[in-house]
């Protein structure tokens, strides 16, 4: 993969069948529609969990993988612009599918305030705030089921966006099976007593050749079919870490930030230190976009910069996973979190992780075995 974005040139030609072996079998993999090739915007892995063995592991997401700055930008203006060119100027509600696509989503909101078009954004999100919840739905193949949608504030929806809206859009990295999309909106719509057009916008599309699921309109930059085949060798039923707790130990709430909505984007409170030539910026979980503006920051000073996060979600060795960091979640709420794809002689000059709370890691925290690591300060509006 270069660090430029490809030719543009869309083609519907229908690819042959390619197959990814990964650890717990086979994807079989058929374009039928392509704006990005597939090589320069997956890898492919292996996940701890029995309920979906698989993981499509995303180059332009910055989460598992080191992205440069710039490509996860223009993969949202351009998934922007898809639903622009579908919905028109309609002021649309967004969610941002946590803790996967907080950055991606966040990222389109900007792309599409930034062109004149009005509308409310929010991270769905598995951490309590202390404010009122709006309502809850499920994604079943996670290892975390629950997502919870906060109820906005009035300072941050004074136009009552979040009840009156009639256009929802999910933006996350792929969509598989619509059933996570369809049990969301469907919450939304219990909770607000109306019907809404129901959108997703994801970079790859794997509902075969339907630009709808059912009435669940879809965006995406790569479209196609997969299949998984287990493999006869590969033990079905790992045992899965230890769930995340229901609630939150004392003092660990999260910070309000995007999880009560937001009429504009995020900005950075101030210009980020200078941590070399060659950054990578590690976000904690939920808290990726602001660490993305970071490292777009370093990257716009004339830097070199990736954006990565942390995730709870537990992946095997292998594929697009080459290198694995386990630890008790950073906020203090007792999961299992993982680092991929930092290894002890990683290239960088400098890896700042940045958490959402003032991050405060112990000197004997496992994460401290990264040469040259750093802790970011940036905070959470």
């Amino acid at each position: 993969m270069t660090g430029n974005w490809p030719n543009p040139t869309v083609s519907k030609e229908r690819q042959p069948v390619r197959s990814f072996p990964i650890r717990s079998g086979r994807l079989n993999v058929q374009i039928h529609r392509q704006e990005i090739p597939l090589d320069y915007a997956l890898d492919f892995a292996a996940r701890k969990n029995p309920k979906r063995p698989f993981l499509f592991v995303s180059k332009l997401l910055g989460r598992h993988l080191p992205t440069r700055p710039h490509l996860l930008r223009e993969t949202a203006r351009r998934l922007a612009a898809k639903i622009a060119s579908g919905l028109g100027d309609e002021p649309v509600l967004f969610f941002g599918m946590a803790e996967t696509a907080t950055a991606l989503g966040q990222a389109v909101f900007q792309a599409w305030t930034e062109s004149g078009r009005e509308g409310l954004y929010l991270d769905t999100t598995r951490r309590r705030t202390g404010g009122r919840i709006a309502f809850r739905f499920r994604e079943n193949h996670s290892h975390a089921v629950e997502h919870l949608v906060h109820l906005p504030t009035a300072t941050n929806d004074p136009i009552g966006t979040f009840q009156s809206a009639r256009t929802v859009v999910l933006i996350d990295d792929e969509a598989t099976t619509g059933r996570t999309a369809l049990a969301l909106v469907r919450a939304y719509e219990k909770h607000v007593g109306h019907r809404v057009r129901r959108c997703l916008a994801v970079i790859a599309n794997w509902l075969a050749e339907a630009s709808k699921v059912g009435d669940l309109e879809v965006f995406s930059l790569l479209e196609g079919r997969v299949t998984y085949e287990p493999g006869k060798a590969y033990q079905n039923y790992l045992p899965l870490p230890p769930p995340m707790r229901q609630e939150p130990p004392l003092g660990t709430l999260a910070p309000r930030g995007s999880r009560h909505g937001l009429r504009f984007p995020q900005e950075l409170s101030a210009q980020p230190e200078f941590f070399g030539k060659k950054v990578l910026v590690v976000g904690v979980g939920e808290f990726h976009f602001l660490p993305f503006l970071f490292a777009e920051a370093l990257e716009k000073a004339g830097g070199k910069a990736w954006i990565q996060a942390t995730t709870r979600s537990p992946i095997q060795l292998g594929g697009g996973i080459r290198h694995i960091r386990e630890f008790i979640a950073l906020t203090g709420e007792g999961y299992l979190e993982y680092l991929y794809n930092v290894p002890p002689n990683h290239p960088y000059d400098r890896v700042v992780i940045c958490g959402e709370e003032g991050l405060e890691i112990s000197r004997n925290h496992p994460l401290w075995k990264i040469p040259r690591l750093a802790i970011g300060r940036l905070g959470s509006p």
